[in-house]
């Protein structure tokens, strides 16, 4: 498409009508109201449902659901603010397609509850990272929600237990020690598939059950992955836990937006919407907007951590714009392809 075009459409779609969704103001789409976006949403939760006809193409203002559902794992302010964050603009800035509402659902669920809850038709949407099962069974959108970083993950470990760990120097080393995972977490599969003692846990609000394990000497350690670990430090505020600082456990792994598999047009919204947000830079402004996000850079970019490559059987493959910050342009035409058509995504530079 040439630019003239484009820019006929661009100013096509500037002057569709605004419809709010998720409660923000309509000038959150610039990066000034990133900010108060992600920690100001008001979210109604209820277990409303709309059905859908289903259809793969986008037609503005169709008759799709007035509300979605989206599942998560805690009933949490701040547990997803992020990804709840970067769904709402999605669909901000998809207005012309129609008003679209998220609803949180109100029951808090392991990941394999989530899923069933899609599968079941009580939730649209999910996020967790990927797998070959999951991809089969839902609609992945496929942008890494966390730039791949929930593949590198640190190991929170019983104070009495650092010492074990600084002395540690090899990858066999590392895997002679017991770890924990969640049961329905695909991790628990990848660590086993590289060798790696692992027990497995059942889910628990803000898995204390796995931290019990550490702060009780059950196990080594509890590998976590850069984003979350320093939420959940904050939240135990715990003495007996802390961070190691030896390891970097690395492999590929991507969070994605689930959807449910007969809801392929809202896919598609989905998908058009986080391509604006990257050619705006808006996303990237939402990423670095979490303080948490802050600090897995400097997690990831340690010097003294060794780092220890792990292959994951559970993917179709390694994506070459996991870093959608480093690679927007890798990342929109993989996005495109998804979508079947060119995204006439807006041009910030036109």
């Amino acid at each position: 498409m040439n630019r003239p075009t484009a820019f006929i459409i661009a100013n096509l779609m500037a002057c569709a009508i605004a419809l709010s969704v998720v409660c923000y103001p309509s000038n959150a789409f610039y990066p000034e109201s990133v900010q108060s976006a992600v920690n100001g949403a008001a979210i109604e939760v209820n277990n409303e449902t709309v059905n859908e006809t289903p259809n793969d193409s986008l037609n503005k203002k169709d008759a799709i659901a007035d509300t979605v559902v989206l599942a998560r794992a805690f009933a949490n302010d701040d547990f997803g603010k992020y990804q709840i964050a970067v769904l709402s603009r999605a669909l901000e800035v998809t207005s012309e397609f129609g008003e679209l509402n998220i609803s949180l659902h109100p029951q808090p669920m392991s990941q394999s509850r989530q899923m069933r809850s899609l599968l079941e038709g009580s939730a649209d949407i999910m996020w967790s990272v990927t797998s070959k099962s999951r991809e089969r069974k839902l609609t992945p959108i496929r942008l890494p929600l966390l730039r791949g970083y929930s593949g590198h993950r640190v190991i929170v470990v019983n104070t009495e237990k650092k010492a074990q760990f600084d002395g540690i120097t090899s990858l066999e080393s590392l895997k002679e020690k017991q770890f924990v995972q969640g049961a329905d977490w695909p991790d628990l599969k990848i660590l086993k598939a590289n060798g790696f003692g692992v027990v497995s846990e059942d889910w628990s609000t803000w898995f204390r059950s796995m931290y019990l394990l550490v702060e009780r000497n059950v196990v080594d350690g509890f590998p976590r992955n850069i984003i979350e670990i320093h939420s959940d430090i904050q939240h135990f505020d715990n003495n007996e836990l802390a961070i190691d600082k030896n390891h970097l456990i690395t492999y590929p792994n991507y969070e994605y937006f689930f959807v449910r598999s007969d809801k392929q047009q809202l896919a598609n919204r989905i998908r058009l919407g986080l391509i604006r947000l990257i050619q705006s830079g808006e996303l990237e402004e939402i990423f670095y907007s979490i303080d948490t996000h802050l600090l897995a850079n400097d997690l990831l970019n340690d010097p003294k951590r060794q780092v220890h490559e792990l292959n994951n059987p559970l993917i179709p493959g390694p994506l070459n714009y996991a870093d959608w910050v480093k690679t927007p342009q890798l990342a929109v035409k993989a996005i495109e392809l998804e979508m079947g058509y060119p995204s006439l995504a807006i041009d910030v530079n036109d």
